[in-house]
């Protein structure tokens, strides 16, 4: 192969380097490096018959490995989805939440004994709208064994929240369309079910969405039948763990109700560190800032008549137009653990954050009528300091977001 090629599950908002390996030539002997980068989201087999970009370079490669990060060209293939936010059920992401890259390389030399031409295709992977860390190193495979969200999280009894479970590429040796979900209580009841025919090629199936926050998961368990577990919202905590072979636990993931009496707590969703939609509750006392601009001018006051020049005493000399009402709230997410700074560093670096609104979900008997709206905001804070259990002894992150639109307007 004459490039190197990048294989695994790739973030876009890192770069992704296309680089020639150098194998019998130098540099110096190229003369011309072509890539045409191809991405979909349907099936991995059906390739589109035309690439979305193609880089041409010519000559001038002198001492440097020609390369090109094409991370900033898939970023546009991306477009983040709210429908399944409070799916009750087993169900994969968005067609565009993931998408397969495959890249057709043709690299030229100058002159024998070299080779003439070199073409071939890099190994088609999957990409999604997610980061590694610069410690990562280049072309970072960013899948964690299974689960690619946070830590351990904190529910009020009206968040939703869906677990995404990575299921590995297709025909790799990770690749998984058998295995176990077991449900832990903190009362020591149990649920258990096996997933199966998880087979399916398209980009946003290798990735299945569990439903996981109270409402969500309650009615999900009342569809299925599954009685083994108490109903969430009277347990202190429920754990979700992916089992394979022996019952093994491979990966887990536990979530604790919290209630609240005295505030209303407020759950912001963000793309997170991997792509997926991820969420923070912040549980303690919010306050909104109201803050509203306009425009002015100065209007000739009164008019000239038969008797003279005359105004009225209401008359408005100086006028404002224009005016637009923007809304910053402060939300403090109450007494954390050490490691939900991970969270929030990666709420702060998420480019898509929502907040629930207009939340109307009610109980009904054992199950929930899950309501709820979402609308765009922009975090303000910039700065934060990260909160160490042994400097700080209780750790509370405050921070200030500002809703994306206008209160009056579209702009």
């Amino acid at each position: 192969m004459a490039v190197i090629s990048p294989t695994g599950l790739l973030g876009t908002r890192s770069p992704i380097l296309i680089t020639w390996n150098g194998t019998g030539s130098a540099a110096s002997d190229i003369y011309y490096f072509k890539l045409e980068v191809y991405a979909w989201t349907g099936d991995k087999d059906v390739r589109p018959a035309t690439p979305i970009y193609t880089i041409d370079r010519t000559s001038g490669f002198v001492d440097v490995y020609p390369t090109a990060d094409i991370a900033p060209l898939l970023e546009a293939e991306f477009a983040p989805k709210v429908s399944k936010l409070a799916t009750e059920d087993l169900v994969t992401m968005s067609p565009d939440s993931l998408i397969w890259v495959e890249v057709d390389y043709d690299i030229e030399y100058f002159d024998d004994p070299n080779v003439v031409n070199d073409t071939g295709t890099t190994t088609r992977f999957l990409a999604v709208y997610g980061y590694s860390h610069f410690t990562d190193k280049a072309n970072k495979d960013i899948a964690q064994p299974i689960l690619l969200d946070n830590l351990d999280k904190y529910f009020y009894e009206f968040d939703t929240y869906n677990m995404p479970i990575y299921l590995g590429d297709v025909g790799s040796s990770y690749e998984r369309d058998v295995f176990k979900i077991k449900i832990l209580g903190s009362d020591a009841t149990t649920e258990e079910l096996v997933v199966t025919n998880q087979t399916g090629e398209d980009a946003g199936d290798r990735v299945l969405l569990f439903p996981a926050g109270i409402p969500n998961l309650s009615n999900y368990l009342f569809n299925e039948a599954l009685t083994g577990l108490t109903e969430p919202r009277l347990l202190d905590w429920w754990e979700i763990q992916i089992l394979r072979g022996g019952d093994e636990v491979v990966d887990s993931r536990r979530f604790y109700n919290q209630c609240e009496m005295k505030y209303e707590p407020i759950q912001l969703q963000f793309t997170n560190q991997w792509g997926m939609w991820d969420t923070l509750t912040f549980f303690k006392a919010s306050t909104t800032n109201l803050n509203v601009t306009k425009d002015t001018y100065r209007a000739v006051v009164g008019s000239a008549g038969a008797s003279g020049y005359t105004w009225a005493t209401q008359a408005r000399g100086v006028r404002t137009y224009n005016h637009n009402a923007n809304k910053t709230l402060t939300l403090n997410t109450g007494f954390v653990e050490e490691a939900v700074s991970s969270t929030i560093e990666q709420l702060l670096m998420s480019e898509y954050v929502l907040m629930t609104i207009n939340r109307t979900t009610t109980r009904v008997q054992d199950t929930y009528t899950i309501a709820q709206e979402f609308r765009a905001v922009k975090v303000n804070t910039e700065s934060l300091l990260m909160q160490k259990h042994i400097n700080d002894k209780t750790i509370n992150y405050t921070l200030e977001v500002e809703f994306a639109t206008p209160e009056n307007a579209m702009l």
